[in-house]
């Protein structure tokens, strides 16, 4: 009997073909649980959470609850709970009172001869003495007198102190009542002061001082700077009460409102903050010294 010629198997190259079906089946069902998953119906999945927990026995966190304990009913609040909007009061600044008050002098003719300046942590209020006072006299012209009386009522009530600085230009001075120009620049500040506290302005919060021809604004070699130097600065600065302890930070009331008020302008718009500080009072001109 012959022999059967056995034949030789091939290698199948193509065997990984079943593997990577395998791979692309499960990947599929993958992604079909992942979208399903995602657009799963909430209600339902709670509803059927509580159904077989409530078969199990078991527990679980109610519906409308953010915790372990079980939700309350769910109720609006009621008026009295709810709280009324709590209104911030606006706190009292040098910066908010010198733009309001620039805007209050630029608005009234009366004050055209008053400056404001910023100076470093306050301001000042300027005048020239030709406006206040005659030729080597201290007393307080009745022109003059109206515009610190307004000043006067429009300051009294904020928490500032106002030093009155008298000065005078170079030229020396001698007459019978005064004998230099530190007797008349201090006998200015002083008729100045006077009349702040007979206009409403708190005394106590007032002083004077002189400084002759020493702290001059302008050249003292021509007429136009010995005028500037001839001034009576309000210097405005926060209060501090020397026998009192410092507060705890409490605020005192818009400066806006009350100054347009006082300048008789409620409703006219406060000036820009950011305008730069420039004098809004008249030209100076020449005159006579002292």
């Amino acid at each position: 009997m012959g022999r059967h010629k056995k034949h030789e198997e091939h290698v199948n190259h193509e065997r990984w073909l079943i593997s990577y079906a395998d791979f692309i089946t499960l990947l599929f069902a993958f992604f079909v649980v992942m979208f399903s998953t995602s657009q799963v119906n909430q209600n339902r999945l709670q509803a059927f959470s509580e159904s077989f927990a409530g078969a199990m026995g078991e527990s679980i966190i109610a519906r409308g609850s953010s915790g372990l304990l079980p939700a309350a009913a769910s109720t609006p609040p009621t008026s009295a709970t709810v709280q009324a909007p709590v209104e911030v009061p606006v706190a009292f600044s040098l910066e908010g009172l010198s733009v309001t008050l620039r805007a209050a002098l630029a608005r009234d003719p009366t004050m055209a001869s008053v400056q404001l300046v910023r100076r470093r942590s306050d301001f000042v209020l300027r005048m020239s003495d030709r406006v206040f006072f005659e030729s080597g006299a201290s007393a307080v012209k009745e022109g003059a007198a109206i515009i610190l009386a307004t000043l006067a009522r429009t300051l009294g009530g904020f928490p500032i102190d106002l030093r009155v600085e008298g000065h005078t230009d170079r030229n020396p001075i001698r007459t019978s009542r005064y004998r230099s120009n530190w007797e008349l620049s201090t006998a200015r500040a002083t008729s100045v002061l006077e009349v702040l506290a007979a206009g409403g302005f708190p005394p106590d919060r007032l002083s004077a001082s002189g400084y002759a021809e020493f702290h001059p604004v302008a050249d003292n070699d021509t007429d136009d700077g010995r005028q500037q130097n001839r001034r009576v600065d309000l210097v405005v600065s926060l209060h501090s009460d020397p026998n009192r302890a410092p507060d705890d930070g409490g605020v005192e009331e818009d400066p806006v409102t009350a100054i347009r008020a006082a300048m008789g302008d409620a409703g006219a718009p406060a000036m820009d903050a950011g305008a730069p500080a420039t004098d809004a009072g008249a030209a100076a001109h020449p005159t006579p010294s002292h």
